[in-house]
């Protein structure tokens, strides 16, 4: 596609809001690479007997498409252990040579000790490969010590889970009964496809009947995950429908979508809003600042036409006070529920550039001491040439944009919003795109556009060409974004993911001339500000 035109830009946002318009409770998407996820699907519909047979050959597709040369998934050895058996029990045709690599490479791997207890535990190898099975209970102990480091401090579930599948039926029923009454109302454990299957495999292991509805509705949340891809079948580690309604509202008002179009993904984030005030990426994790951002922003370009937002802004820049660090910076999981995620609770530049960002836009005159702090340790972070570290999303060039526009929108510190933006200048490919360390994506250069747009006459030739280059990026067929970016951060399963809607979305922004425009045009309808009390 050379050039974008108003009919294929219009033709994307008609699909975008289709979408909006939907209100699906879960919005799955398809997550690559995903053979581990995929094997656990496989293990557990098999284990469960609820594998609808048409399913078993889409996802075996992706998990063969993902192997190694060597023979490996990822050169892990625990993984590939999980996949083989996987693989094994589908019972595919195609599978086989790629089981016989995958089988030569576990006999030749030098390093044993690398094996997981969870992965002996699941797949009932608890004296390790090849030892028999009569020193099972001389290996508990070593077990139970690799099970407690594994999961000290975090995530309850897969620990009560493993120290089952360690036992014999029957010889633990106050962690099967513990175990079971954490599973939550959408059927999951912890909101993760993972500890979902292991959840699943350590309560038939202690005894509990299949027929138990417990299962049904643990299967029901990792199905409900899966999205095809083309003639491949995806299983999503965790649900993201609130970050990408967040997104989507985001994006199509920038696009010039009214806000009928996005009102029912404005409902359903109204509903989904915790209790706290803050906003989780999905169902069944934890409420986390750069979901809730993104949420603010979103409810704040929104307005209160025809829904009424104003409440669910205040309450989340109440939770965004409550969350913030005496140092004035943010960390992704707030303080209090650091236990539940350790690598998180460090301060987080881009968790504290998307909070004061979104402070700035809600309107809340009761916050003006919060960003203030906040504005602080942004400013503190710059390095001399002008860029910001990398941060949570580990993209140099996404969390100088996200600072840039936070202090842009705090006012005040236009010198370091000028450096910024002109060191991501340095960063534009000769070709017009910018990217990380694996070469140009159109995620990075709808980021860079989005940036620069701080500053649209000043950097007019580089957003030409920038937009230039990402308009040829897109699929003339189905108008989207297909080139692979880790441009979200899952807090459930804590890690980088990439996913095609999110490069869409901002892709679709980035290419939209008058956004910003329209969004200071929106934030002057809404500069009145709210009543205190």
């Amino acid at each position: 596609m050379a050039n974008p035109t108003p009919n294929s830009l219009e033709q994307l946002r008609t699909r975008l809001m289709q979408r909006a318009e939907s209100s699906i409770p879960v919005w799955p998407v398809s997550i690559r690479p995903c053979a581990e996820r995929n094997a656990m699907a496989l293990l557990l519909g098999t284990l469960l007997g609820k594998l609808p047979a048409d399913d078993v050959a889409p996802l075996v597709r992706p998990i063969l498409n993902e192997q190694e040369e060597n023979g490996s998934w990822s050169n892990d050895l625990s993984r590939t252990l999980e996949i083989v058996q996987a693989l094994s029990q589908s019972q595919r045709p195609e599978a086989r040579p790629h089981l016989n690599k995958a089988v030569t490479w576990l006999e030749e791997h030098p390093k044993r000790k690398q094996l997981r207890a969870e992965t002996l535990l699941l797949l009932g190898h608890t004296t390790g490969l090849g030892a028999p099975i009569r020193f099972k209970n001389l290996l508990k102990p070593a077990l139970r010590v690799a099970v407690e480091w594994s999961f000290r401090n975090h995530n309850t579930s897969r620990k009560l889970a493993a120290h089952l599948l360690m036992n014999d039926a029957g010889r633990d029923n106050t962690r099967m009964s513990e175990l079971i009454r954490r599973q939550l109302s959408d059927g999951s454990w912890e909101g993760n496809v993972r500890t979902t299957a292991l959840a699943m495999a350590a309560l038939r292991q202690a005894g509990l009947p299949g027929s138990d509805s417990l299962f049904e509705r643990g299967f029901r949340f990792m199905r409900v995950l899966q999205q095809w891809d083309g003639k491949d079948l995806i299983q999503s580690p965790c649900d993201m429908t609130v970050a990408l309604h967040a997104a989507t509202v985001r994006a199509l008002l920038l696009a010039g979508a009214e806000n009928n179009d996005v009102a029912p993904s404005v409902m359903l984030l109204l509903h989904q809003q915790d209790p706290s005030g803050g906003w989780a990426i999905g169902s069944g994790q934890d409420v986390d600042v750069l979901t809730t951002a993104a949420v603010l922003d979103a409810l704040s370009l929104f307005g209160d036409v025809p829904l009424e937002t104003h409440w669910a802004r205040r309450r989340a820049a109440a939770f965004l006070a409550a969350a913030q660090n005496p140092d004035g910076s943010y960390s992704v999981i707030p303080e209090y529920r650091w236990y539940r995620m350790r690598g998180l609770r460090e301060a987080s530049a881009d968790a504290t550039s998307a909070a004061l960002f979104a402070l700035c836009e809600c309107g809340e005159q009761s916050s003006i001491g919060v960003m203030n702090k906040a504005a602080a340790f942004v400013k503190r972070q710059q390095l001399k040439n002008g860029a910001f570290p990398a941060s949570t999303m580990k993209s140099q060039l996404a969390s100088t944009v996200l600072a840039a526009e936070a202090l842009d929108a705090f006012g005040g510190a236009r010198a370091q919003v000028e450096r910024a933006l002109d060191w991501i200048i340095t960063q534009q490919h000769v070709l017009g795109g910018f990217g990380d360390e694996l070469g140009l994506t159109s995620w990075h250069t709808a980021m860079a556009i989005r940036g620069l747009s701080l500053r649209p006459a000043k950097y007019a030739e580089q957003l030409a060409t920038a937009r230039t280059h990402l308009t040829m990026r897109q699929d003339d067929d189905t108008k989207w974004w297909h080139d692979s970016a880790l441009n979200v951060y899952a807090t459930g399963v804590d890690k980088r993911v990439s996913v095609t809607e999110i490069s869409t979305l901002a892709a679709l922004e980035a290419l939209t001339v008058s956004s910003r425009l329209r969004a200071l045009r929106t934030r002057k309808q809404r500069a009145t500000p709210t009543p205190k009390g």
